[in-house]
């Protein structure tokens, strides 16, 4: 029996979980044609109002305990939420600061049996942990019969996670990959776009924030994933084919909403343009990439971590370098990589979400519809929120995952298999969720311009 430390005990004392549950009919509040062929389509009878039980793996970092708040404290809150964590402390501090209903477990995803048993009768498993392990925690949901929802797999981690469709599909298994701002909002709004389109001949997808001033190395999400962005080259689809960017290449200026207005914009690598083209191939689909405002940090501090990039300071490759021991100086092998991410989290600045104030996740879509040219576009614009630690960019990233969960575990979507969002996820369900939290979705039509329309 797992041993599980929950915060409305005292002293974290264990407590076993996971009761048998009934299951009961509830239907959509929305029905929307689905904007795409969707694979599987194993129907579900389990709709229920059963407690809902989360395990969020990567729980007490930046962006998990952010998903477990939301979890709990925003609609249709889940009754049991356990932080898992390799850190077991933070996750135990981020437990205590949610609440009775929150609990904290040790969770070392390369040990793929053990996240199997902590994960044992989970009505679903968010996985918020670096990407580098997303096929172990996928591999542990298969174990234990759990779904499965993640944030990205900067593109080639993706395209190998989409490789276990047929393996989830066999086991009656849902898993969406990417479900998160970019990718995961992105993705939806592609769909919705595509959807109002007869032919899609490009997508493309920006996202804008106001970055901090004066260069700060202040991160919003993973420190390890933002140096891979910096220095692995991004794919684009262009011209009915998948081609490799230099890093950071492709900079224009994109006038996004306001407060955010015109930013710098920059290619990146990332899990949108993995799929997109290929579910939208047979409407035509010809160009897609995804474009940034320097990873939120602000284009000093990139400057600044590009240039260490490129002195190796980022390097995964261990070295070996004299060990600091008395009596003696023998060598020890350090990845270069680890230590320049200590050294950033040291400092206080690293310890601030640089996600902070507003953001804005533009998507455009150029086609045709009744043998007519029309471009379109879909922007979901977020501010300050107090349960997001004051952050708009939080906020974007942590609802669409917590609220997708919420209608997997509900038993709300009956598909099975492998499926990035653009497959399955409601558009105006989602973007209704985020004007709940005061999140705000408009579309345009842009050519030929006819004006703004409020669709959440």
């Amino acid at each position: 029996m797992r041993r599980i430390r929950w915060a409305g005990e005292a002293a974290f004392g264990g407590l076993a979980w996971f009761m048998s549950r009934k299951s009961r009919c509830r239907p959509f509040p929305l029905k929307l044609d689905p904007p795409c062929p969707i694979a599987g389509g194993y129907s579900s009878s389990l709709n229920r109002r059963d407690p809902m039980r989360v395990v969020i793996l990567g729980g007490a970092g930046k962006i998990g305990r952010l998903i477990a708040r939301d979890l709990i404290e925003g609609p249709d809150p889940a009754e049991e939420v356990v932080i898992a964590d390799l850190d077991e402390a933070a996750a135990i501090q981020v437990a205590r600061g949610l609440g009775a209903g929150a609990g904290a477990a040790f969770c070392d995803l390369l040990d793929v049996d053990q996240t199997a048993r902590l994960l044992y009768g989970a009505d679903i498993c968010i996985n918020a942990a670096q990407y580098d392990f997303n096929l172990q925690a996928m591999q542990a949901c298969l174990e234990a019969g759990v779904p499965y929802l993640d944030l990205g797999g900067l593109f080639h981690m993706t395209r190998r996670q989409l490789a276990l469709d047929e393996e989830f599909r066999s086991r009656g298994l849902l898993a969406i990959l990417g479900m998160g701002s970019c990718p995961g909002l992105s993705n939806v709004q592609a769909a919705y776009l595509a959807s109002q389109l007869d032919r899609v001949e490009r997508l493309r997808i920006y996202n804008g924030s106001l970055p901090p001033g004066g260069g700060e190395f202040a991160w919003g999400y993973s420190i390890r994933t933002i140096l891979d962005e910096i220095t692995m080259r991004p794919v684009v689809f262009e011209e009915g084919s998948f081609v490799e960017k230099d890093p950071l290449s492709g900079e224009e200026f994109y006038l996004f909403r306001e407060p955010v207005g015109w930013q710098k914009v920059h290619l990146s690598l990332h899990s949108e343009v993995a799929t997109l083209p290929l579910v939208y191939a047979e409407k035509g689909l010809r160009e897609c990439f995804f474009k940034i405002t320097f990873f939120g940090l602000g284009e000093e501090a990139v400057r600044r971590l590009k240039f260490l990039a490129d002195l190796g300071l980022a390097d995964r490759e261990p070295v070996e370098v004299p060990a600091v021991v008395e009596g003696g100086a023998p060598r020890v092998r350090v990845r270069p990589r680890d230590v320049l991410v200590e050294i950033l989290r040291r400092r206080p600045a690293g310890q601030a979400a640089s996600l902070s104030g507003f953001k804005d996740v533009a998507t455009e879509a150029w086609g045709w519809r009744d043998g007519k040219p029309l471009r379109l576009r879909v922007d979901t614009v977020a501010g300050p929120h107090p349960r997001f630690e004051g952050s708009g960019g939080a906020m974007l990233v942590a609802v669409p995952a917590a609220e997708v969960a919420r209608w997997i575990a509900r038993g709300e979507i009956p598909q099975r298999g492998v499926l990035p969002p653009e497959q399955i996820v409601e558009p105006l369900r989602l973007f209704q969720a985020l004007a709940r939290r005061g999140a705000r979705t408009e579309r345009t039509i842009v050519e030929p311009i006819e004006g703004i329309e409020m669709i959440g």
